[in-house]
């Protein structure tokens, strides 16, 4: 019975369950992508149809949404490594800048720990991933020219990075909920996207927290221990 088991168990038999269902959904997603791809291939005047491009928007919002459900089942399995976490973020904010210039925004990348040579034991695809996530989210909040400043600090024993933007701020009401599982707030949100950055960063052994103004911005602020 539900009340005779651990929150642990209990998540676990969530994401097992979540397995099962994506992994059974997954086949027939893949034939019927096949199919459709098969279809344009063969007749093209098909794109002509009045509703051909909403059902491939479709089809692509099913494949990104089994591929979140099988990042969120496996974001607390890490593989850890060595990594001098200023350079990590001084590279990750590099590649990003000239596609955000491009859409009118400017990245800042601010290093504010005394030792340049901290090193950090993490899974650097899955921390990546997170950034990536919120550094999206950050560049969606902001509707024409804005700034996202990317802040590297101490905070006691453990480091934080804290993500800023100049965007359109988070409703109050939302902001109990926004790390659940399945509850979105966009029109074609999976519900995944932050609760698979809490579940990564947690893994870590750290956490994040939000604060946000609506109509001023949002900062997104995450705390990874330094061992």
């Amino acid at each position: 019975m539900l009340e005779n088991k651990t929150p642990e168990q209990l998540k676990q038999e969530f994401q097992f369950t979540l397995s099962k269902v994506s992994h059974e959904i997954r086949n027939p997603v893949t034939l019927i992508n096949s199919y459709l791809q098969f279809i344009e291939k063969a007749h093209p005047e098909v794109e002509e149809f009045e509703y051909w491009d909403d059902i491939m928007d479709q089809m692509d919002f099913l494949k990104k949404l089994l591929e979140d459900l099988s990042f969120y089942n496996n974001s607390a399995k890490l593989r850890r490594e060595p990594v001098h976490i200023s350079p990590f973020l001084a590279k990750l904010t590099d590649r990003l800048k000239p596609a955000y210039a491009y859409l009118g925004i400017r990245l800042i990348y601010e290093d504010c720990i005394r030792d340049a040579d901290v090193v950090l034991s993490l899974d650097t695809v899955k921390i990546q991933q997170a950034l990536l996530n919120l550094m999206r989210n950050a560049c969606e909040a902001i509707e024409d020219a804005g700034e996202i400043h990317l802040l590297l600090k101490e905070d006691g024993p453990a480091l934080c990075i804290q993500i800023t933007d100049t965007g359109c701020g988070i409703d109050p009401e939302h902001l109990p909920t926004l790390f659940d599982p399945f509850i979105t707030h966009k029109e074609y949100g999976s519900g995944l996207g932050l609760a698979i950055v809490r579940q990564v960063i947690r893994a870590h052994g750290g956490d994040i927290t939000v604060s946000s103004c609506p109509g001023k911005g949002s900062t997104f602020t995450l705390t990874l221990p330094r061992t």
